[in-house]
């Protein structure tokens, strides 16, 4: 029992540690004045401190220096403690602490003492016993699903054990982005060993970092907070994919985190809403979605290009200096994952041949039916994916001349990539509807908390327009 809550102490101070070093960036990225709520910061951190991490680790393999816990933590002092005395000074600390304590009691007394309505605690109640039950499942259940086993999970075994990011030990899709497997990885350190089914608490709190955000992003919106709250609950107990990620080592939650972040504060960029310094987070969460999965590149592409295209068609002032900036952003999230490129060239990988082949038109025919299948297959998303294109046809009015046509372009440019991925794929007429249902909830997985964002139009009516409101917790 004591060896048991010592294990369970290491990977609390593991998981604090991937916290700390994403704080401290986000003070050292933003700017003082940059209005940002505690939870935003709290929300954000996670992904920050994995990006960081993780791109460490790839350094200290390309400069041939073993990973230890000293290795991989001790440099990152230099800027935590720093940034620690910066965020006192501007008052963030403070600020934080009190949300974090505000937040515990919150949930501790479900919302009695903030004088919470009696729905704004049933959907409390619902998101923790979601959570709990994921928490549990993750840390109770070792590796299992295929991906965890033929990827995610023994990579991150296999770096442990060599001390470095060595493939030699494996061979399973080796050009695919570490982001994930190194965090893992770093928590064994913590760990002082391989212990898969403790590490996976990575991805509850990765899972509640998205939903946190999310529920952030809506208050931006000018969504009330029973609304906000109905709406976060709606979007993790809908269907069971999304709550199974939760508890699997695959790299589709956290891709969707990256995702909904970088995604989610261009929209309000885009509305010129977003709080100062958001740029320098969206370009490091783009460079998140293209270290974290193959996939990742090609959403920041079509999320970049939407943003251009509702510029150049809604013709803001400052228009060119505004998509100049878009492309800046996405140069700077390019250059994050250049690293891990470069890596792959000197080692002589084929890139993507297994999952790429010509254009076959009766695959994308039919994967395109497969697709829209999924969107409405209960089991999948439950009613999340009509709930969204319902409202998207409630914010008709707006979709044309104000910049929810961002999000409009966003989910067009998701499923139509999804088919056209599809439509490429080398796959035998007998094998690709299997492997379109194999995968296709994952697809989907990545672009639905951005997409659902699109819930603030008939929950906060006339705020397609209107500037956020920044003091919104």
């Amino acid at each position: 029992m004591t060896e048991g809550l010592g294990l369970l102490v290491r990977l609390l101070a593991g998981l604090l540690a991937i916290q700390a070093v994403g704080y401290a960036l986000l003070v050292v990225l933003l700017p003082p004045r940059a209005a940002m709520a505690p939870l935003e910061r709290l929300a954000l951190a996670l992904g920050l401190g994995c990006l960081g991490l993780s791109l460490w680790m790839l350094l200290l393999t390309c400069l041939k220096i073993p990973y230890s816990l000293l290795n991989l933590t001790g440099p990152w002092l230099a800027v935590i403690l720093p940034a620690l005395w910066l965020a006192g000074r501007r008052g963030w600390l403070q600020a934080d602490g009190r949300v974090v304590k505000n937040y515990f009691l919150a949930m501790a007394t479900l919302g009695t003492r903030a004088g919470w309505s009696r729905f704004e605690q049933a959907c409390l109640v619902l998101l923790i016993l979601a959570f709990v039950f994921a928490t549990l499942r993750a840390m109770l259940y070792p590796l299992w699903a295929w991906d965890e086993l033929a990827t995610w999970g023994l990579k991150a075994k296999a770096f442990y054990l060599a001390r470095s990011l060595d493939l030699s030990r494996i061979e399973a899709h080796n050009y695919y982005p570490n982001l994930v497997p190194l965090s893992l990885a770093y928590l064994y350190f913590w760990l002082g060993g391989v212990s898969a089914p403790l590490a996976k608490a990575l991805f509850p709190l990765c899972g509640g970092s998205l939903v946190a955000l999310f529920y952030c992003l809506l208050k931006r919106l000018m969504v009330q907070r029973p609304a906000a709250l109905a709406a976060t609950a709606f979007l993790v107990l809908n269907g069971t994919t999304f709550l199974s990620h939760l508890f699997i080592a695959y790299a589709d939650l956290i891709l969707a985190y990256y995702h909904l972040g970088a995604a989610g504060l261009l929209y309000l960029w885009v509305r010129a809403a977003a709080p100062a310094g958001s740029g320098i987070i969206i370009t490091c969460f783009a460079g998140g979605m293209a270290w974290s999965k193959f996939e990742g590149w090609p959403l920041v592409l079509i999320m970049v290009l939407a943003a251009i295209l509702t510029l150049v068609w809604l013709r803001p002032p400052g228009g060119g200096k505004k998509i100049a900036a878009v492309l800046l952003m996405a140069l700077g999230g390019w250059l994050l994952a250049l690293p891990w490129r470069q890596f792959v060239y000197l080692q002589g990988w084929d890139v993507g041949l297994d999952h790429m082949g010509g254009f076959y038109p009766e695959q994308f025919l039919l994967g395109g039916w497969l697709v829209l299948q999924a969107l409405v297959w209960l089991p999948y998303f439950g009613i999340l994916w009509p709930s969204i294109l319902l409202s998207f046809i409630l914010a008709w009015r707006s979709l044309l001349n104000t910049p929810v046509l961002f999000l409009a372009l966003l989910v067009a440019g998701n499923l139509a990539a999804t088919v056209l991925a599809y439509a490429i794929v080398p796959a035998s007429a007998a094998e690709f509807p299997l492997y379109v249902r194999a995968t296709v909830d994952r697809l989907l997985l990545h672009a639905a908390p951005v997409s659902a964002l699109i819930f603030s139009i008939p929950l906060a009516p006339g705020n397609a327009q209107a500037p956020a409101d920044r003091n919104f917790i």
